[in-house]
C-alpha cells in the first residue's frame, strides 16, 4: 500500500488527501516518523481538515512525544470544537503524560458531546481505579455498559475491579458475563478460574481451568493451577497428570517439579517424590521449601540419616534462621550416633521454643 500511494502523491504532489493516504499506510506499518512527514504534507496543503491533525496527534502519541501530540489536538478543536475525538484524544494523552486531572477534564468534554462514548467511560474508570477510588470506576463501568451491553472488555475491567476489593462473587458474576458473550477465550476462563480458586470454589476452580486448556493445550499456568486445584481436593493422580502436562511444555520450572513432587509424597510414591524433589533443586538450588521436603523424606521415609543430615546443613547455611526442622536433625544425628551433634541441636530447638513464647 506503501508504494502505491507513493506513486500517487509523485503524481499529484499537491493532493492533500494522497498525502493522507500515505500518512495512513506509514501508521499502519508503524514507520511514525514517514507518517508525521506525510500528515505535515498534507497539513500544509489544507490545513482545516481536522482528522489530519487528530492522526498526526495520534502519530506523535506512539513515539511518545505527548506535548506535540496535544498541540495537534488544539489545531483539530479551533477547526471542530464540537469533536468528542479530539477531547478523547486530548484525554488519553494528557493520561500518558500522567496528568490526571486534565485528562479527567477532557474526557468529562468528551461525554458531554458524546454522552455514549463507552471508551470514554472505560478510561475514565482506569483513572479511577488507578487512584483507589473504586466506586466511582464502578459506576463508570456500569453506565458504559447499559450503553454498550456487548462490549466484552467493559465486563472484563468490572469484574478486575471487584477482584481488586476482595469481592469475589461480583468478580464472578462479571467474569461469566464477559464470558457469555465469548466463551472461546481461554485466558477469562483462568481469570475466573483463579478467582474461584481464592474462595477455595475447587469445583469451579477445575472446571474453568479444564476449559481453558480446552481452549489452549499450551497454557502451562492452566495445566498448574488445574493441579494445584485437583490437589486441594486430594485427587493427586489427576494433579500429576496436569503437573506432567504443563512440564511436557516447560521442562525446567521448579514449581512444577515441587508441585509434582508433593503429590506423589501424597500418594507415599516416594521414589518419584524424590527424583522430582532433586530436580526442584537442580534448578532451584535455594529452594528452602523443597529441601526441607526432600530432607524429611530422607529422614522419615528412607532412614537415609546421612543424605538427610547433609540436606538439613544445605538449608542452615542458606539461612541459619530456618530451623523448625530441629528436631529431625537431632533424630537424624542420633541414629548416625553423633551426640555432641544431637546435643548442640537439642539446645538450639530449645532456644527456638522458649523465643515462641
Amino acid at each position: 500500500m506503501i508504494e502505491r500511494y507513493k506513486k500517487s502523491v509523485d503524481l499529484d504532489p499537491k493532493d492533500a488527501d494522497a498525502w493522507i493516504n500515505l500518512g495512513d499506510a506509514y501508521y499502519d506499518e508503524k514507520i511514525f516518523d514517514e507518517a508525521i512527514k506525510a500528515y505535515k504534507k498534507s497539513i500544509e496543503l489544507n490545513p482545516f481538515f481536522s482528522e489530519v491533525w487528530n492522526n498526526l496527534g495520534l502519530t506523535f502519541s506512539m513515539i511518545n512525544q505527548f506535548g506535540e501530540a496535544i498541540e495537534c489536538y488544539q489545531e483539530a478543536l479551533k477547526i471542530e470544537p464540537d469533536d468528542a475525538i479530539s477531547y478523547y484524544n486530548m484525554g488519553f494523552a494528557y493520561e500518558d503524560l500522567e496528568d490526571y486531572d486534565n485528562a479527567l477534564k477532557f474526557y468529562k468534554i468528551a461525554l458531554e458531546y458524546e454522552p455514549s462514548y463507552t471508551d470514554v467511560w472505560n478510561n475514565i474508570a482506569l483513572i479511577y481505579r488507578e487512584n483507589d477510588q473504586y466506586d466511582k470506576a464502578i459506576n463508570c463501568y456500569k453506565k458504559a455498559i447499559k450503553i454498550n451491553p456487548d462490549e466484552q472488555m467493559l465486563y472484563i475491567n468490572l469484574a478486575i475491579i471487584y477482584y481488586d476489593i476482595q469481592n469475589f462473587d461480583e468478580a464472578i458474576k462479571f467474569y461469566k458475563k464477559a464470558i457469555d458473550i465469548n466463551p472461546n477465550n481461554a485466558e477469562l476462563w483462568f481469570d475466573l478460574g483463579d478467582v474461584a480458586y481464592e474462595q477455595n470454589d475447587y469445583e469451579l476452580a477445575i472446571n474453568c481451568y479444564k476449559k481453558a486448556t480446552e481452549l489452549n493445550p499450551q497454557f502451562i499456568e492452566a495445566w498448574n493451577n488445574l493441579g494445584l486445584s485437583y490437589t486441594f481436593t486430594e485427587k493427586f493422580e489427576n494433579s500429576i497428570k496436569c503437573y506432567e502436562e504443563a512440564l511436557s511444555l516447560q521442562s525446567d520450572d521448579p514449581i512444577l517439579y515441587e508441585n509434582l513432587a508433593f503429590s506423589c509424597s501424597a500418594l507415599n510414591d516416594f521414589d518419584n517424590a524424590i527424583m522430582y524433589y532433586q530436580n526442584t533443586i537442580r534448578i532451584d538450588p535455594e529452594n528452602i521449601n523443597a529441601l526441607k521436603k526432600l530432607g524429611r523424606i530422607y529422614c522419615d521415609v528412607r532412614k537415609n540419616y546421612k543424605e538427610a543430615i547433609n540436606i538439613f546443613n544445605q538449608i542452615v547455611a542458606l539461612d541459619p534462621s530456618e530451623l523448625d526442622f530441629w528436631e529431625s536433625a537431632v533424630f537424624c544425628h542420633e541414629k548416625l550416633g553423633n551426640f555432641e551433634k544431637a546435643k548442640e541441636w537439642n539446645e538450639l530447638g530449645s532456644k527456638l521454643k522458649a523465643n515462641d513464647y
